[in-house]
């Protein structure tokens, strides 16, 4: 009997050890589980958002006016992207399970979101930081073949924004130089000249589009040659 409680105590101890390590576990993992839930939460409310952005002027506003009050739902899509880019990286995971949603239109507006958050053009409550849309390039790959031309355009956008790192892009991008929609070749054009050096092998279909019936399309082939031909520069 004197042996078997030592033994009994060390098991006792040890399942102690052990439940104590998972409840551990799971407190600190209750604040993770539950940003996650929230970014899947406010991704989601990009569905109920069907009014396009508000285009910016580009002129500067007196500062004796006051400007016009933002229609409801607008304003409601930029509390969204607020909400999101305050969550930070947690947000991105969330974005890149909805840029694959059945509706295009769904799909449309999370592309825009992320451009919105990881660009860095838009002015947030919390600051102005991008967030990184790196783990959302997988996503955005299959994004630049969607059948809908906004959300190919907008992925565009968000690879641009990731920047020399999305080099894996430049074969889609080099398809979409040959779409029928205008929108779709001037992104793909702004996305190559992002990427830069990577992209050095799609100089001379670029310098065909100096040539686009579209003048947008002219002038993002304009930029994108420069921004590589300056990356392969410093190569």
């Amino acid at each position: 009997m004197s042996r078997r409680k030592p033994l009994l105590g060390c098991l006792r101890t040890g399942c102690l050890g052990i439940a104590t390590i998972a409840l551990i576990h799971t407190v600190c993992a209750q604040p993770a589980i539950a940003a996650h839930g929230r970014a899947d939460t406010l991704v989601e409310k990009l569905r109920e958002l069907p009014l396009p952005m508000r285009p910016f002027s580009s002129v500067v506003a007196s500062t004796k006016t006051t400007p016009p009050p933002l229609p409801a739902l607008e304003a409601k899509r930029q509390h969204v992207y607020a909400q999101l880019h305050a969550l930070g990286q947690t947000s991105v995971p969330a974005l890149a399970r909805a840029l694959r949603d059945p509706d295009p239109e769904m799909r449309r507006n999370v592309a825009v979101a992320l451009d919105v958050v990881g660009g860095g053009w838009w002015l947030f409550p919390d600051g102005d930081a991008k967030l990184d849309l790196r783990p959302v390039l997988p996503a955005l790959l299959t994004a630049l073949q969607d059948s809908d031309p906004g959300v190919r355009a907008w992925a565009a956008r968000d690879v641009s924004d990731i920047g020399p790192e999305a080099g894996a892009a430049v074969p889609r991008l080099r398809a979409m130089l040959h779409s029928p929609d205008p929108e779709s070749r001037g992104a793909a054009c702004n996305a190559l000249g992002g990427i830069g050096f990577a992209a050095r092998g799609v100089l001379p279909e670029l310098r065909l589009h100096l040539g686009d019936p579209s003048p947008q399309v002219r002038q993002a082939a304009v930029d994108a040659i420069a921004r590589i031909e300056r990356a392969a520069a410093l190569h």
